[in-house]
């Protein structure tokens, strides 16, 4: 496993000491999954909708069809979020 180095202000760190129940490296990992997450979730949107558009321009599928498709990539990548344990 990769590891990765942060520095944080002085007054931060005070008042990370200050809760030592906070298992910080966890947190830090989790809101890094996160937005690795959001990112994804984002760059996939595009991707859908490209597909989207891509598919209504010369096929029979239907805005319903794709529309449902989408809802289906969705519901896959909230199950992912959810195995992780971020949602």
């Amino acid at each position: 496993m990769a590891e990765l180095v942060v520095k944080i202000p002085e007054e931060l760190e005070k008042e990370i000491e200050e809760m030592p129940e906070e298992d910080w490296s966890e947190f830090a990992l989790k809101a890094i999954e996160l937005r690795a997450f959001e990112l994804k979730l984002e760059k996939s949107r595009k991707l859908r909708h490209a597909l989207f558009k891509a598919l209504i321009s010369g096929s029979k599928l239907t805005e319903e069809d794709a529309l449902e498709l989408g809802r289906k990539a969705n519901e896959e990548m909230f199950a992912q979020l959810k195995e992780k344990g971020l949602v």
